[in-house]
């Protein structure tokens, strides 16, 4: 079985929704028992809460259900196979914890998304309005999508 972590900062909005959506997409292509998704955030002042309300909506008004419990990503998170981070400022504090080793597995999110680019961030919708949560469930979608395509052409893991 293989695990990829997203991480974001409070894991309550971006994170959870891409370990949510990675899961549901996995559960329809039936390799969910091949490869799960985990989340966490950078943070912990979230820990132990539900996505926030408003990204449940957004996600439940497309059939996916989030339960995830934020949680702060730890020394443990290094064992998962792939480590996604949604922005730069989670991608350096994340780095900045890891062995050489551990390094070759961490990566920005939308790296892998086809609209995106070895830079390109999820931006956090917290502060701002729907439209803002609407448009970070397409990036997730787009990106969670574009990552079992290439788990499924055995590119994912490659390395």
């Amino acid at each position: 079985m293989h695990t990829v972590m997203f991480v974001c900062q409070g894991n309550i909005c971006r994170s959870p929704l891409a370990e949510g959506l990675f899961d549901h997409l996995a559960r329809q292509r039936n390799v969910h028992h091949k490869v799960q998704a985990e989340s966490s955030g950078t943070i912990g002042f979230h820990s132990g809460e539900m996505p926030d309300s408003r990204m449940r909506q957004v996600a439940q008004a497309r059939g996916v259900h989030l339960s995830h419990r934020a949680q702060q990503f730890g020394a443990q998170h290094f064992e998962c196979d792939l480590i996604l981070a949604m922005d730069a400022s989670n991608y350096h504090h994340i780095l900045s914890q890891a062995t050489a080793q551990q390094k070759m597995r961490i990566k920005m999110f939308r790296s892998y998304d086809p609209l995106g680019g070895p830079d390109a961030e999820v931006p956090d919708p917290y502060y701002g309005g729907h439209r803002g949560f609407e448009e970070v469930y397409e990036m997730v979608e787009r990106t969670c999508t574009e990552l079992l395509d290439r788990f499924e052409a055995g590119q994912l893991f490659a390395n």
